[in-house]
């Protein structure tokens, strides 16, 4: 008998239904819409080029962390051979590789406010075989919480919490996340309305429409008639807009105003609310206008530590939790994903980063040139000892044969 096959007459009974902690998927955004009715969804938001680009940003900086297995020695740390490493670096499963897999993990975190996959494993030994995503649009993810354990259903199955992969986004309980559309539905549908002003803007005025006076009155189908030919020859698309005025009336450019100028500004705003809802610098969103060399690498920095390591360090810590057998969680296994990928400067800056770390006896050669993706070299596997520099013990032993030469010296 299976798990399902267990849980199922446990869950359909009355008396031990199980509590509902959250959904994953679409939260109800409170009916947040645009000027002309278009609801803020997670497809909607989309549209608006900031969100746009720092969505794809995060996720591809997230996706690009190299992800390695460890174990804690009394030396410190060693990287080790595992088959999880597989699943987590190259091929999660039969459909896409780790860097996609992680990508839209992420992309769901986000959107929806959860990411979850299912792991596969051997029938005999228990080991993960594959992590299939959830895609959450095709079968939704219930949580459910029964005898102080989490259970997640969807598309008809229930799962123990041991096989799922979750990572969640904001949460207010620490199991379920929500999107942040959710709460920054207002803000976008802002910017989706200037958005949506600026297009009806270049479509009713502007450079499209004209005014044509006359030195006297006109008949009303005259004017139409006469306005319709001057527009179609115009424009054979329709879209100039000619007005007829008669009596010698005056002719005035329909400029915009400065309040509606004023408006369609305010689609830079919305770049740096976009900014603010996802915890990432401006530059990132090609907005160059306070930032300069001096400062870039600590606003690189910056958004390593804010955006990406909270998302790589809540994404190791489930992989460790559902993917280790409790054996391997005793032996000191773990997972890491390297976020100095996403911090490599320009070649002097790094050459001076990795010598000055080699000369103070923090890093081997032969770990800078992992770094860089260089062959391995077994001489450069050592520490150097720096000739200038020496501990106290050494100074006093140096300083004692000294001594001691200079009395033999003086008693020949």
């Amino acid at each position: 008998m299976n798990l399902q096959e267990v849980l199922n007459p446990i869950f359909s009974q009355r008396s031990a239904t199980p509590t509902t902690v959250g959904s994953g998927g679409f939260f109800s955004l409170f009916g947040a819409t645009t000027k002309n009715g278009v609801a803020v969804t997670e497809k909607s938001a989309l549209t608006l080029s900031a969100f746009y680009n720092a969505i794809e940003i995060i996720t591809n900086d997230y996706a690009k962390l190299p992800k390695g297995v460890f174990k804690k020695t009394d030396a410190g740390r060693e990287k080790i051979s595992h088959n999880i490493q597989y699943l987590i670096s190259k091929r999660p499963n039969q459909y896409m590789n780790a860097y996609m897999f992680n990508k839209l993990m992420l992309l769901n975190a986000i959107l929806k406010g959860n990411g979850y996959a299912y792991i596969e494993r051997n029938a005999y030994t228990s080991k993960p075989t594959a992590i299939q995503l959830i895609d959450q649009d095709q079968t939704p993810v219930e949580v459910l919480k029964h005898n102080s354990k989490l259970y997640y259903r969807y598309g008809g199955n229930t799962i123990a919490s041991e096989d799922i992969i979750h990572v969640p986004g904001f949460s207010f309980n620490g199991i379920t996340g929500i999107s942040i559309i959710h709460h920054a539905a207002k803000s976008l549908g802002v910017s989706l309305s200037t958005q949506e002003y600026s297009e009806d803007y270049y479509n009713t005025k502007g450079v499209g429409t004209a005014v044509v006076t006359t030195p006297k009155e006109m008949d009303p189908e005259a004017k139409k008639r006469y306005g319709e030919a001057l527009g179609g020859t115009l424009d054979r698309n329709g879209n100039w807009k000619v007005a007829i005025v008669d009596e010698g009336g005056q002719f005035q450019h329909l400029k915009i105003t400065p309040q509606e100028a004023q408006f369609i500004e305010s689609g830079k705003f919305g770049v740096e609310e976009v900014a603010r809802w996802l915890n990432m610098p401006l530059y990132k969103l090609k907005d160059t206008s306070n930032v300069n060399n001096s400062i870039t690498e600590n606003l690189k920095i910056e958004y390593v530590n804010d955006s990406i390591l909270p998302w790589a360090i809540k994404t190791d810590l489930e992989y460790e939790i559902k993917l280790f057998s409790e054996a391997e969680k005793k032996q000191g296994l773990y997972i890491k994903s390297n976020e100095a990928a996403l911090l490599r400067a320009d070649k002097k800056t790094q050459a001076e980063y990795f010598s000055k770390l080699a000369n103070a006896m923090i890093m081997k050669p032969a770990e800078a040139r992992e770094k860089l993706d260089l062959p391995y070299l077994a001489e450069a596997d050592v520490l150097l000892q720096p000739v200038n520099t020496q501990t106290k013990q050494q100074f006093d032993a140096k300083l004692e044969v000294s001594k001691s030469k200079n009395t033999a010296n003086e008693k020949e």
